[in-house]
């Protein structure tokens, strides 16, 4: 299926739930603001309370979109509930996602700390180091892993809504099997939003309310598809490659 497929499936979804969709988002933003607004006032622990229930928040969202897609029904603030329902496995995904990408993270502080040892050398002795030019170069390749690597998981959260009983690592595993050869797609597809975006900002970002939305079913779309059917739980057996998304 090609992009322009999933925009016109995810659109279909959406047919009568648009201002329901724009509703969700805009009570998502406002209240997830509000609650990171309050945790500023509070030194450190407020940061690390912002850092352990975003990703839980988001989970919750995310699922609203899902039950969206699928005509259930979702209501305007059970990102809550439906977040922190699954608190632990959540955190365990995250969990398992950093283990998968130790390499490409060992890589970048490495690489990081070459540039420093580059820069300090040259500020001190006047002369060019060639540490410098390394640590550039390591970086930018590590980073390059680490953002195609981290494609390979970028389903795992869809995985877990659909089969909570399944553990973290087997989750990560099933978004790295089902993202083999889909990474430039998943990587394309919000890109075809690009225009949309635009618009939006002529709308004081008002239009980001509907275009969200879009964007999201339309990964929904993409992650079903991969999965090989647009139901729950996910098939086991792997989507062949020629019925596969491509761009």
């Amino acid at each position: 299926m090609v992009s322009s497929q999933i925009r016109a499936e995810a659109r279909n979804s959406l047919t009568g739930k648009w201002g329901k969709a724009a509703l969700l988002t805009l009570v998502y933003v406002v209240l997830t603001y509000i609650i990171g607004f309050v945790l500023a006032f509070v030194p450190f622990v407020g940061n690390l309370v912002s850092l352990v229930i975003n990703p839980v928040l988001a989970f919750g969202f995310l699922i609203g979109f899902i039950k969206l897609k699928r005509g259930e029904e979702v209501g305007y603030i059970d990102f809550f509930k439906n977040g922190f329902n699954q608190f632990g496995k959540v955190w365990g995904v995250i969990g398992q996602t950093i283990l998968k990408m130790i390499l490409p993270i060992i890589a970048i502080i490495v690489s990081v700390v070459i540039l420093f040892v580059g820069i300090t050398s040259t500020a001190a002795s006047g002369d060019f180091s060639i540490l410098t030019v390394i640590g550039i170069i390591a970086y930018i390749v590590s980073i390059i892993w680490a953002v195609v690597k981290g494609y390979s998981y970028v389903l795992s959260q869809y995985i877990l809504y659909d089969n909570p009983d399944m553990d973290s690592k087997s989750i990560v595993e099933k978004s790295e099997e089902l993202m083999v050869g889909h990474k430039w797609a998943w990587f394309w597809l919000p890109i075809t939003f690009i225009g949309w975006v635009i618009l939006s900002a002529f709308t004081f970002s008002i239009g980001l309310l509907w275009v969200l939305p879009y964007m999201q079913v339309a990964l929904v779309v993409f992650y079903e598809e991969l999965a090989g059917n647009t139901n729950s739980p996910v098939k086991e057996e792997k989507v062949e490659e020629n019925g596969a998304i491509s761009e």
